[in-house]
């Protein structure tokens, strides 16, 4: 199976600006440091791969993860950048710059909540002080994930409003329309995913028919 290659262009536009910040200041902050995005939008397939290789627990049918969504990024610290000229990669570094990613024992504390205290700083959720300790990867808070949903319904002609955060009335009614325009039974209620209210193949779809739109 081909790995989707990991692009800002997929991250959603609230969540893109959010991570460009990001690497602005990390840079400033560890002007020998880089950042490399190393995944951003993940298929339901690649979840699904994920999940049977234990590498997730969730499953892509049933419980889903924000990078589904293109609402989550990981992002890989590497050392050895002397001339701080290279702060952020979409992939991988090349090889020749001799760049080392750090993941090893101690890179928690010593890379990625130094990156994580940054990006709570730039509005985002960090990984790196979760419980399970999961470095490299930050996503949009609960508030920030709703207004790109309206943001996603607005552009996509399904009008909902104010882009304000909260799923009223208007902004539930712009879901079930897009769901029916779109063919499958994609909404879904709090109770059965606590990110979104509708599936990430929806928001997909709302995605594609706002730029489409555009």
């Amino acid at each position: 199976m081909a790995r989707t290659l990991p692009k800002l262009s997929d991250l959603v536009p609230r969540l893109r600006a959010k991570v460009e910040k990001l690497a602005e200041m990390h840079e400033a902050a560890f002007p020998e440091r880089a950042l490399a995005l190393i995944w951003g939008l993940r298929t339901a397939t690649e979840q699904r791969a994920a999940y049977k290789a234990g590498r997730s627990k969730l499953d892509g049918v049933k419980r889903f993860s924000l990078h589904n969504y293109g609402l989550a990024a990981d992002l890989w610290v590497y050392t050895g950048d002397h001339d701080g000229d290279h702060a952020f990669f979409e992939n991988r570094p090349p090889r020749d710059l001799g760049l080392r990613l750090q993941l090893k024992r101690g890179a928690l504390s010593m890379y990625y909540r130094p990156m994580g205290k940054l990006a709570e700083e730039a509005g985002l959720d960090a990984g790196a002080f979760w419980r399970m300790g999961d470095g490299p990867h930050v996503q949009l808070n609960k508030h920030d994930r709703m207004c790109a949903l309206q943001e996603a319904l607005n552009d996509a002609g399904y009008h909902c409003g104010a882009v304000d955060g909260v799923i009223g009335k208007m902004t539930k009614k712009a879901i079930e329309a897009a769901s029916g325009d779109a063919g499958k039974p994609w909404r879904v209620s709090w109770r059965a995913s606590r990110l979104m209210p509708l599936r990430p193949e929806l928001f997909r779809w709302l995605v594609e028919q706002g730029k489409a739109i555009t």
